[in-house]
């Protein structure tokens, strides 16, 4: 479309000079020059674009491999259901928005493949007051927005008191976790299996910096990450060696 859009133009001053040729000549050529000039110029830079067309970066896949074992965990949670799956983001100011689609789309591409049953929503959460983390108030907020998701997904940083979002005496929609920080505050939450499962990323590792990483989707994730469960909490808690709630 921006082809034509620029082709016509041009087109249309050398038709314009064509027009003149018999009034004003010198007029005439110049315009003629000028539009065949810019076809041309035109022409090539269409061209270029069909033979070189311009690279779009690739999804850094020490973040993708977070989405594809977070949406493992997810299937089998949810296999037989049919709904919503709700992807909960952190405020905006702390993750940019591409990386946000990179993580959208590398959970919904391997959890949607052959189940048009299920469907991904994405839901940012609202930025605390300046100077203050995320709270529990944040994530209740979120969590009102699709009270019948089929289970719901956090890449945001987890408050101390996450064991608190869903009510006591009901039980809790399948809720997984990825703690950007490290952090333990999901540890309470994990042992009462109100969280299915953790995702944390290794002691001094920035998967940030890992965006040329190769090998298979286990050896990365093995390489960068934590994968804590109710069964072994207390024992990545412990390789953490951050203060427990």
């Amino acid at each position: 479309m921006t082809y034509y859009l620029l082709l016509l133009p041009a087109l249309a001053v050398a038709g314009l000079g064509w027009l003149v040729r018999r009034r004003y000549l010198l007029l005439s050529q110049v315009l003629m020059v000028g539009g065949a000039l810019g076809c041309l110029a035109i022409m090539g830079w269409q061209a270029r674009q069909s033979l070189f067309p311009p690279t779009e970066k690739m999804p850094n896949r020490a973040h993708a491999v977070v989405s594809f074992y977070l949406a493992n965990q997810t299937q089998r949670e949810i296999a037989g259901r049919t709904g919503v799956v709700v992807l909960i983001f952190p405020p905006a100011k702390q993750l940019n928005a591409r990386l946000a689609e990179d993580y959208a789309n590398a959970f919904s591409a391997p959890l949607l493949r052959g189940h048009p049953e299920w469907q991904v929503q994405s839901v940012t959460l609202e930025a605390p007051p300046k100077g203050q983390a995320v709270s529990l108030a944040e994530f209740q907020q979120a969590i009102a927005r699709f009270p019948d998701a089929l289970a719901y997904v956090s890449y945001a940083s987890v408050p101390a008191d996450i064991a608190e979002l869903f009510p006591e005496g009901q039980p809790s929609p399948p809720f997984f976790v990825f703690d950007p920080d490290g952090t333990v505050n999901w540890l309470t939450a994990l042992k009462q299996g109100r969280i299915r499962a953790v995702i944390l990323p290794r002691s001094g590792v920035d998967p940030a910096k890992q965006a040329g990483i190769g090998g298979d989707p286990g050896a990365i994730f093995n390489q960068l990450y934590y994968l804590a469960t109710p069964a072994n909490a207390d024992q990545i808690a412990a390789t953490l060696g951050a203060p427990q709630p």
